[in-house]
């Protein structure tokens, strides 16, 4: 299974001024060693670009490392790379997803409402998110249905996340599709 292994504090604009955010993904292969790629996730609808195995190493810590060292001129060289795996068609790879302990944590916690919390006020609303860890935050978005494109959210901070909460929740409650 592919996992996030590093979000990189880079960002890409191709030509036609989509922005991208980068991640390096990983996954155990079967003779236990590391594969690592890097994933180009855009804000806007279109797919991510996913370039080949950019690097094997002998564990997830070695993985680790090197995702740490990546320069912004290996990551620019690396979407080039992404670019022509996904125009000749090569891309095998799903966009890996973010496995880890508090997100396993966060899934067992009995979430809360947002459009109940949304009724106590906006203020309110927001104090109370802000009390709550990354993972129950992005886990209250997939169980309330908040983010139906499925855009990769890891990109956020954690205020930003709140904030999406909040203003996903007015969306629905205005396009009539749920009542506080």
């Amino acid at each position: 299974m592919s996992e996030i292994i590093e979000h990189l504090p880079f960002t890409i604009t191709d030509r036609e001024g989509r922005e991208y955010y980068i991640s390096v993904a990983g996954s155990r292969r079967a003779d236990g060693e590391w594969e690592g790629w890097l994933e180009y996730v855009p804000l806007d609808e279109s797919d991510a670009l996913i370039t080949p195995t950019e690097t094997t190493q002998s564990n997830r810590g070695a993985l680790e490392h090197w995702a740490e060292a990546l320069t912004e001129a290996y990551v620019q060289g690396g979407f080039a790379r992404a670019v022509t795996a996904t125009a000749a068609g090569t891309k095998s790879r799903v966009v890996a997803e973010r496995v880890d302990r508090a997100a396993a944590v966060a899934a067992m916690v009995d979430l809360p409402d947002p459009f109940r919390l949304y009724s106590d006020g906006r203020d309110v609303m927001r104090a109370r998110l802000n009390a709550w860890p990354r993972p129950i935050l992005l886990n209250i978005i997939t169980a309330s249905n908040l983010n139906p494109a499925g855009k990769s959210l890891a990109w956020l901070t954690d205020r930003q996340l709140v904030t999406f909460i909040i203003t996903a929740v007015e969306a629905q409650l205005s396009a009539g599709r749920r009542s506080a």
